[in-house]
């Protein structure tokens, strides 16, 4: 069975992962692997490790994981092999396989053109914050905490 483990840094800030789980959904959706998971190097869940261990006990023997990165950088060339060693270990028999980062991918011409057309005046700057509140986890370590945009914190609280 192959899974395909879409790899990304993670985030202290509340409902960051949404759109990287919508991915992951609609890739589930489509059916491009018998399993579609997500694992974090730090900060989110789940994490890295965490969800290959769970993919191999679930029966799969060969994960592709998918740079969530549009640049091979630190994360990419240093910290996913250091993430990616431990579970080596512990699963010999499981294939491994690293795709490219997304950035490569000459696709992102259009997407970037597509996105510059929805380009906002500053006024609208701070709309992604508040939906990431939305999304609220009640974190001391979200950079939202104690702000306006956050439920936990806002007179009467997360609910």
């Amino acid at each position: 069975m192959t899974a395909m483990l879409l790899f990304s840094h993670g985030s202290l800030l509340c409902g960051s992962g949404e759109a990287l789980e919508a991915h992951a959904c609609r890739l589930r959706e489509r059916g491009i692997a018998e399993r579609v998971e997500i694992g974090y190097l730090n900060y989110s869940e789940p994490v890295f490790g965490e969800t290959v261990d769970q993919l191999v006990a679930d029966g799969v023997d060969t994960v592709v994981v998918v740079p969530y990165f549009l640049a091979p950088g630190y994360f990419v060339t240093h910290s996913l092999p250091e993430a990616l060693e431990p579970v080596r270990v512990r699963h010999p028999g499981v294939d491994f396989r690293i795709a490219p980062v997304l950035g490569e991918d000459p696709r992102w011409d259009d997407i970037v053109v597509e996105t510059a057309r929805t380009a906002r005046t500053h006024e609208h700057w701070d709309e992604p914050l508040g939906r990431a509140g939305s999304h609220c986890r009640n974190r001391s370590d979200c950079p939202l905490y104690g702000s306006g945009a956050c439920p936990a914190t806002r007179t009467g609280g997360a609910s």
